[in-house]
């Protein structure tokens, strides 16, 4: 069918159909035949631009040339400029030229419902992560408890200088470590804590360093702390916010597999009154495409068996109950550099 034949059979439809609101096209199976005015707007088109020389597959992804799908669909829409967006496409019969079917597809742009989408899904996924960390981390407080426990009345009943009390220490630790980890599954998914009160984030810093310090995975780590000085105290949960710092210094270390540089930054503003935390390594990064779903439940980009993907999803759900940012980018070490953005006063938020 000629595309000038076809459009001489079509003009009365198309003059009417023409002053129809949504992007709009008129096509044979897979060619255009004509566009309105949105259509053009909406995937950016030049005045000069004729519709018989565009393919539809140039505009909607995925397009079949052999058998064109009927009704309605999503579908990712392309701009000329190579951007793109998530669209509603609805496809139907027009009418008959030369024995050969006329189509009409509308196109609507739903890259905002899909984000809302999106955030709902997620939220949804946290909520269910609140409840399940809930459960787990009360399964293994108990034991977790009678190790402190046991440990410590040893530890009491050695003499002085004894050569097990070193490693009754690291057990001490370690173990408390893990109730600091427990103690964050039960925040993850709550949307309130009761347990807010001026926090000093350096002395956090060095606490949790203390605790960390001497695992395997720091031993061949530079680690440099450049702490402002008197740094303001924030309003917070600090069991929560230990395990912000927890997460983001083991994280780093795992990433650059025991051997590298460590960078841990604090800094205040007074527009708007909060404290900044960075935390940056050498290590291999983070890939772009990547950095989006960073801080979603379950994502990680380590090796199968080395991550369960929640670290982070519950970092990022602690600083937004803060009142607060965190996002990741490329350090100057070459690797990844989180930034976490803490409101002094947590019920003000940052603002962006």
């Amino acid at each position: 069918m000629s595309t000038t034949a076809g459009l001489k059979i079509i003009k009365p439809l198309f003059e009417s159909w023409n002053e129809i609101q949504q992007p709009s096209a008129i096509h044979s199976t897979d060619q255009c035949m004509a566009f309105n005015e949105p259509f053009r707007e909406l995937f950016g088109l030049l005045r000069q631009e004729r519709a018989s020389e565009r393919f539809m597959a140039e505009f909607i992804s995925p397009w079949s040339s052999y058998r064109l799908r009927v009704g309605v669909r999503r579908a990712l829409g392309r701009r000329f400029d190579g951007t793109s967006f998530d669209a509603e496409v609805i496809t139907c019969p027009l009418c008959t030229v030369e024995q050969e079917l006329v189509y009409q597809t509308i196109v609507k742009d739903i890259s905002r419902i899909k984000s809302w989408e999106d955030t709902m899904l997620q939220s949804e996924r946290l909520t269910a992560m609140g409840k399940l960390s809930g459960e787990i981390a009360h399964e293994i407080n108990n034991p977790l408890g009678g190790i402190l426990l046991y440990a410590n009345l040893i530890k009491e009943d050695l003499p002085g200088g004894h050569e097990a009390e070193k490693n009754l220490e690291k057990i001490i630790k370690l173990a408390s470590k893990c109730r600091i980890i427990a103690k964050g599954l039960l925040n993850f998914g709550r949307s309130s804590s009761r347990g807010y009160a001026p926090v000093d984030l350096n002395h956090v810093i060095r606490e949790m360093f203390s605790l960390i310090g001497d695992h395997n995975l720091f031993s061949m780590v530079n680690t440099r702390f450049d702490f402002e000085e008197n740094l303001p105290h924030l309003v917070g949960d600090r069991g929560q916010l230990e395990q912000v710092v927890l997460n983001l210094m083991m994280n780093a270390a795992e990433a650059m597999e025991g051997s590298g540089e460590l960078m841990i930054t604090t800094r205040s503003s007074k527009k708007p009154a909060s404290v900044r935390l960075v935390v940056e390594d050498s290590g291999p990064g983070i890939p772009e495409e990547s950095r989006l779903k960073i801080f979603e439940p379950f994502y990680t980009t380590k090796r199968s068996g080395q991550g369960t993907g929640l670290g982070l999803s519950i970092t990022h759900g602690i600083v937004q109950r803060h009142g607060g940012r965190i996002s990741v980018d490329i350090s100057d070490l070459g690797g990844a550099m989180f930034t976490v953005s803490l409101p002094l006063d947590t019920g003000a938020g940052i603002e962006g």
